[in-house]
């Protein structure tokens, strides 16, 4: 082919063409990567992106939130929390945030009560909330209590031998009350004998199964709470007082089966007695509807819904199918139904029941009823099996009628420690310290043997 000025001219304009068309998609894939930015995350765990459920909740945001991150220029750990916040931005356009130098901003510090490098405070419809020990828990968390439309009491009744949410026997509540209050509910004791009602400020009323039986003045007091729309968490193990609760009972229409719920699954898992009800299916319910562990239940006992169209049912914890209610001693062989008033799984342990109530010049709310079949399981001692604490943070979300705040616990990352047996470590140490510095050393040898051959 011969190259004449007409042909150079042609190729001269094909490459000019192809230039501009190169970089107007380099120019495209540039606008399009910062308009609609991807990521992939392949660390374990998923934990440089956020959790499911930190977006869940961050999704949920209908206003502007603002973080400002109190981080000076030489904090190791700036670059960490911006990249954390930029992930929060990334999936809710309401967040915004901002690093300031602390020690450009005295009069902030003094506002705010900033008092360390690398704090961050969190600000939303009027509301802050400040962060010391920054990760996404934390972040998660302060920004689920800020959500929080006013403050959340949690009141206890106390004074019968229930459940304590200050004390730290294993019987108690105080490692789930500090989760609650962590999360920004406030939580109070409430002996009937000294009120007259209930307070007013009251969300959730919490009976934790009472061992000595409540006065008829306090029955009474608590069916009135009831019949007002309160919302109640009741606690019930086979060992409370049932002189008085008998009542509540039946303004619930529901009913307790005899003996404990013996599930036969807890020996395939390793536990050396058969009086703990294990579950893994949960029927669905907004409370157990992101589980997916197993949730342990210590000597349970089963319940019966007995009630009018008033209440809504549903059951959201239910026994296995190979259990029964053992009413008889749970020593020796124990078979099912060798007593006329066994009856066979799957057997409720949890209920919620639910009804639409009209006050006087009010509009129309919605009262919401949990009740458990057992208490142990959120005690402090039995608190971190399986979804146990999941299921309590969740119930108490529920009742308080913070649906969205359902399941907002972030995940820890598996894969930040590495632990290695002494064997394993010995090979490790043989092949970088002695094999692998030999062979080079082979290696040199034998190429300097060869080139002095040459």
């Amino acid at each position: 082919m011969k190259v004449n000025a007409r042909v150079r001219l042609q190729f001269r304009i094909q490459s000019g063409v192809f230039l501009l068309l190169f970089i107007a998609l380099i120019v495209a894939i540039a606008w399009l990567t910062n308009r609609y930015p991807m990521t992939i995350d392949m660390s374990a765990n998923q934990r440089n992106s956020l959790s499911q459920e930190s977006q869940r909740l961050i999704e949920s945001i209908e206003f502007p939130l603002k973080a400002t991150l109190f981080v000076s220029p030489i904090n190791e750990s700036k670059p960490l929390l911006e990249a954390l916040f930029e992930r929060y931005q990334q999936r809710q356009p309401n967040i915004s945030f901002e690093s300031l130098n602390p020690d450009l901003y005295p009069d902030l510090l003094r506002r705010h009560d900033i008092r360390y490098d690398g704090e961050v405070l969190l600000e939303y419809q009027g509301r802050s909330e400040k962060v010391s020990r920054v990760s996404e828990t934390t972040v998660t968390s302060a920004i689920q209590r800020l959500m929080r439309q006013g403050e959340r009491w949690l009141v206890f009744l106390e004074g019968h031998g229930e459940r304590h949410p200050y004390r730290e026997a294993n019987y108690d509540f105080s490692l789930l009350a500090t989760e609650l209050a962590s999360k920004g509910y406030t939580i109070e004791s409430l002996n009937l004998t000294q009120a007259s009602s209930v307070p007013d400020n009251t969300d959730v009323l919490i009976l934790a199964s009472p061992k000595v039986p409540l006065l008829p003045g306090e029955i009474e007091i608590l069916r009135a709470y009831i019949e007002q729309g309160g919302n109640l968490l009741w606690l019930a193990d086979p060992e409370q007082a049932s002189d008085g609760l008998d009542l509540l009972e039946e303004q619930f229409g529901i009913s307790f089966l005899p003996g404990i719920i013996v599930d036969p699954n807890s020996q395939l898992m390793g536990l050396n007695r058969v009086d703990f009800a294990m579950i893994a299916d949960y029927p669905r319910h907004p409370i157990t509807q992101n589980l997916s562990s197993l949730s342990l239940f210590p000597q349970a006992q089963a319940l019966e819904f007995n009630g009018d169209e008033s209440w809504q049912l549903q059951v959201f914890l239910q026994s296995d199918e190979r259990s029964w209610n053992e009413t008889g001693e749970l020593r020796g062989e124990i078979f099912k139904g060798d007593n006329d008033d066994e009856s066979s799984g799957p057997l409720n342990i949890g209920l919620t029941l639910m009804r639409s109530l009209q006050h006087d010049n009010r509009e129309p709310s919605e009262q919401r009823t949990a009740i458990v079949g057992d208490a142990d399981f959120i005690s402090n001692r039995y608190l971190g099996n399986g979804s146990n604490l999941e299921i309590g943070l969740n119930l108490v979300n529920w009742l308080s009628h913070d649906d969205n705040l359902i399941a907002i616990n972030p995940r820890p990352a598996p894969d930040t420690r590495l632990e290695l047996s002494r064997s394993e470590q010995l090979a490790i140490a043989l092949v970088f310290l002695l094999v692998l510095p030999l062979g080079l050393l082979f290696s040199g040898l034998r190429i300097w043997l060869k080139r002095r051959k040459r």
